[in-house]
Order: C-alpha cells, then sequence, then structure tokens
C-alpha cells in the first residue's frame, strides 16, 4: 500500500496514578486489511523499551547478582579490550561511550526494515576498535549500549532479557499484553502494524521482521503502560527507582536515570521517553508530584507525538503548570 495519506492512528491516553482517565482512539491498526486501531492494540513502542530493561538490571542489582560497578566483559565474552573498561553503570545511563550505527541515510527501501536479530547488532558492537570517549567522561545515548545491557541481564540471570522481563515484571504487574520479541515469530492478532515511509516517498505497511531486544523490542499497551506507570509510586518498588539520575565519574549529575529521562517540564519534574522505529513513534511523559502520565503511541510517522504529548500536558495540568519556566526540551541538564 501507498499513496500521500497517512492512514496510520494514534492511542492517546492521561493516567492518573495508574488509572486511565482518559483515553482516545483513531486511525488504522493495518492499512493492508482496514482493521482499525481499538483501545487493546499491542504497539511496538521503540525505545520506551529501555525503562523495562533497565528495571530488569534494578531487580538483578537489588537481588545482588549484579554489580553495577563491575566491566561489561566480567559477563559479555568475546569483547573487544575497551569492554574492560566500560561499566555496566555506564550503559544503563548512557555514558559507555560506545556509538551506534550511521542512521543518517535514506529511509527503507519498500520492502521495510530487514531481519536483525540480537546476534547481528552484536556483531557490530563486536566490531568498534573502541569507544567514542573515556567511559563515564560524557553523556552520549546509545542504542547499542542497551542492546548489551540486554547481553549483560542474559548473562546474570541465565535467560534472555523476553524470559527476565516475563518473570520479574509483566507477570507480577498482570501486564498480559506486554511482550519482548526476540525471534521473527508471528505477531498476535491485536498487534498493530507500522506504517512507514519509505525511500520512494510513499506509506507502507511495516513487515515486523526486526527483533533485536535491548534498546527496543517491546510490544505493549496503554491499559499495561496504565499498570505499570501505578508502580512508581509504591515506596520501595523497583520502579520507583529508576527515577535515580546517573553521574559522570567526576560526580557530575546527568539528566539520565535507569532508562528515563529525568528533567522539568514548565516548572514541574517530570520523568519520560519517547520511542521511534520506522512505523512506529511513542512517548510517555509522567508528572509524579501531579500523578498524571501523558502517552501517545502511534504506529505511524507523521506527527510529532512528543509535541504533542506536552501539549497535551499543558491542557490537563493547567494551573498546576507555569507557562514562564522551561518547556522539557530545554531542561536536559535536568535543572528545573
Amino acid at each position: 500500500m501507498s499513496g500521500p495519506a497517512d492512514p496510520s492512528g494514534r492511542v492517546t491516553a492521561v493516567i492518573r496514578r495508574g488509572v486511565i482517565e482518559d483515553v482516545t482512539v483513531e486511525g488504522l491498526a493495518n492499512a493492508d486489511t482496514g482493521e482499525p486501531l481499538t483501545r487493546t492494540s499491542r504497539f511496538y513502542v521503540g525505545s520506551l523499551a529501555k525503562q523495562f530493561v533497565a528495571a530488569c538490571a534494578r531487580s538483578l542489582v537489588d537481588d545482588g547478582a549484579l554489580e553495577p560497578d563491575a566491566p561489561v566483559s566480567s559477563y559479555v565474552v568475546d569483547l573487544p579490550a575497551w569492554a574492560d573498561s566500560v561499566r555496566v553503570r555506564h550503559l544503563i545511563h548512557h555514558t559507555s561511550g560506545i556509538g551506534d550505527r550511521d542512521r543518517s541515510g535514506p529511509p527503507p527501501p519498500p520492502r521495510g526494515v530487514r531481519a536483525v536479530g540480537n546476534d547481528d547488532v552484536m556483531t557490530w558492537i563486536r566490531d568498534l576498535d573502541s569507544t567514542a570517549f573515556e567511559p563515564g567522561s560524557r553523556y552520549l545515548y546509545s542504542n547499542w549500549g542497551y542492546q548489551l545491557l540486554g547481553q549483560v541481564i542474559a548473562a546474570t540471570a541465565g535467560r534472555p532479557v523476553a524470559f527476565a522481563a516475563e518473570q520479574r515484571l509483566f507477570a507480577p504487574l498482570d501486564m498480559t499484553a506486554s511482550f519482548f520479541r526476540d525471534q521473527e515469530t508471528a505477531l498476535p492478532p491485536e498487534a498493530a502494524r507500522g506504517h512507514f515511509i519509505a525511500n520512494d516517498g510513499g506509506i507502507y505497511v511495516e513487515r515486523a521482521r526486526f527483533h533485536a531486544v535491548g534498546a527496543g523490542g517491546l510490544w505493549t499497551t496503554v491499559d499495561d503502560l496504565a499498570k505499570w506507570d501505578a508502580t512508581f509510586y509504591e515506596d520501595g518498588s523497583v520502579q520507583a527507582r529508576l527515577a535515580e539520575r546517573g553521574a559522570l565519574e567526576d560526580g557530575t549529575a546527568i539528566h539520565y536515570g535507569w532508562g528515563i529521562s529525568i528533567r522539568s517540564h514548565r516548572g514541574q519534574p517530570i520523568q519520560s521517553h519517547g520511542g521511534g522505529f520506522p512505523g512506529w513513534t511513542a512517548k510517555m511523559v509522567r508528572f509524579p508530584t501531579q500523578g498524571t502520565t501523558v502517552v501517545i503511541l502511534a504506529n505511524g510517522e507523521t506527527g510529532d507525538v512528543s509535541a504533542d504529548a506536552f501539549a497535551l500536558a499543558d491542557e490537563v495540568l493547567g494551573d498546576a503548570l507555569d507557562p514562564a519556566a522551561p518547556h522539557a526540551d530545554e531542561t536536559f541538564d535536568g535543572v528545573a
């Protein structure tokens, strides 16, 4: 299917301390079949997965099984020499200096993203000659860093991230619609399809062949994300500890915690993350003081879900926000 019109849609939710207060659904789950999106449609959420991967790591740390200060090479074999200097916490907080593939090229062809799994990404990582800078000296967002963190988790738990997340996160929270997909298996009937802009300018249904887990890989729904959101307000929960900001080796605090960005918006603290992949975009922004979270899950690439999420938050929270205070986009140093 191709053409100038974007048939994709969105599910937008406003959540109050884990309870969905308002939800809107629009657009198609699959333009090839004409199937509409529903509230229970499962979305691929890109980098929103990072907080779930980080939660698995945090759970293992709490159990005493994973040491954040240990070198990555003590968990994952056959890595280059630089892995002796990269600590697990460097992966968690994006201070490892591990780069990523160059994504500046053209969009995918009409056939979509090719089948890429964990082994493929690990091959690319093992081909790196060095890190971009001394680990711990700077912040640099790294998808490959989280891919490697997934391998650390798998080595520590003795099971892949998909199993660790099911056992430690999804099952205890009754998140029955959520899963990490680490094989090119058939998707469940509720899974929406992404709609991506190809290199010929057309919009096509994404074939969902990508199946690497760590930087992404999560499929979920707004209702499961509401269950997830509720746990951030529970004292002592793993999720509540994800909001601990990382730091550089010199002690300088950074805005990134355990899979989430800790900043401010219009004078109020936020915990947020976005996600993107050909055919998919997502945003989740929590205002912990107000007990309010905004989620937008989209199975298309047009529009700006981040800008729309903050605009919706401005509307929902109203007088609780200071319109003269900086927008979230201006607070990446974490200063309110």
